[in-house]
C-alpha cells in the first residue's frame, strides 16, 4: 500500500429531518475520533482529533455521494452534492452538506426522511499513523476524498447525520445580521471581557466547551432568541426545554449571553447594563 491508496470506512448515522424551508442540508459527524474499531484480523484503527484539519477550509472540494461505489465496484457512487461545512468538534468531524435538485439528490433525501438510508461512509488517504498500545493505528492526519450515504455501515451508532437543514438557516444569519448591527457597540475593555469568559473553561455539564454552551452562543443559537422581545427569558425558557434544571437556568442564560459581544451587547440593550 501507497499514501496514496484510498481507503473506505463507514458508520451509522442517527437521522433527523427538519421540515421547515428547502430541507436540502444533511449535516452530522462524519467520523468518530478516539473510537477504536477492528477492521479486520491485521488492523484495528482510530482516528484522533484534528486528523482532517488541513481541509477544513477547503469543506468544498469534498463530494458527497448516494452510495460509495459504483455498480462495478469503482470508487464512487452517484454525485449528490458537495460539502458546504467541515468543522473539527470534540466528538470527531462535523460536516454539512448541500444536496443538489437532481433526480437521486431528491431521492436520497426522501430515504432519509424515510429511515431507509441511515449509514455514512467516507473515502480516505492515510497521512501520519502512529500505533497505540494494544496495536491500536491512529490516524493522526489524512486526506477525507469524499462522504458517501450508504446501506451498510462498519463502526455502529458513532458517526451521525444529526439532521436535514432546510433554507431557513440561511434565513436566520440575515436576522442576525440585521440585530447585530442595531446593537451597541462593545469597548475593547468589554470584548476583552467577554473573550476571557467564554475562554473560562468549565467541568459543569451544560458549561463552557459543552455542546449545549456551543451551539447557543454559535449564530444558529443566538438568532433563535434575539429576535425575541425578550431575548433573556427566551433563551432561558429554551435552555429548560432542553433539560438544563431550572434552578440552573437563570444563570446559564446570563452566562451565555455575555460569552461573545453580540450577546454582551443585546444583554446591556435590554437589561439597562453598561456595554464599555
Amino acid at each position: 500500500m501507497t499514501a496514496e491508496t484510498t481507503f473506505t470506512r463507514q458508520w451509522m448515522p442517527d437521522l433527523e429531518v427538519r421540515s421547515a424551508g428547502d430541507g436540502r442540508t444533511v449535516e452530522g459527524i462524519a467520523v468518530p475520533y478516539g473510537k477504536p474499531q477492528v477492521i479486520d484480523s491485521r488492523l484495528t484503527e482510530q482516528f484522533a482529533r484534528g486528523a482532517f484539519n488541513a481541509q477544513i477550509r477547503a469543506a468544498h472540494r469534498v463530494p458527497f455521494f448516494r452510495d460509495h461505489f459504483g455498480r462495478n465496484g469503482e470508487m464512487g457512487g452517484t454525485l449528490i452534492g458537495r460539502a458546504i461545512e467541515l468543522r473539527d468538534d470534540a466528538a470527531g468531524l462535523f460536516t454539512r452538506f448541500r444536496v443538489s435538485r437532481t433526480e437521486k439528490g431528491d431521492e436520497t433525501l426522501e430515504l432519509i426522511k424515510d429511515g431507509a438510508l441511515s449509514e455514512l461512509s467516507i473515502g480516505f488517504r492515510e497521512g501520519q499513523n502512529r500505533k497505540l498500545p494494544g496495536g491500536v493505528i491512529e490516524r493522526r492526519s489524512a486526506t477525507l476524498t469524499e462522504v458517501a450515504i450508504v446501506m451498510a455501515g462498519a463502526y455502529g451508532e458513532s458517526a451521525t447525520v444529526t439532521a436535514v437543514r432546510s433554507a431557513d438557516t440561511a434565513d436566520r444569519r440575515a436576522q442576525l445580521d440585521q440585530i447585530v448591527a442595531t446593537l451597541p457597540v462593545l469597548s475593547a475593555d468589554a470584548e476583552a471581557l467577554t473573550r476571557a469568559s467564554a475562554h473560562g473553561g468549565s467541568n459543569l455539564k451544560y458549561g463552557p466547551g459543552s455542546p449545549l454552551w456551543e451551539y447557543w452562543v454559535g449564530p444558529e443559537g443566538f438568532a433563535r432568541y434575539a429576535a425575541s422581545p425578550h431575548p433573556w427569558t427566551a433563551l432561558r425558557d429554551a435552555l429548560i426545554s432542553e433539560g438544563v434544571p431550572t434552578s440552573m437556568a437563570d444563570g446559564l442564560a446570563t452566562n451565555i449571553m455575555q460569552a461573545t459581544p453580540a450577546g454582551r451587547a443585546l444583554y446591556a440593550k435590554h437589561h439597562g447594563g453598561h456595554a464599555a
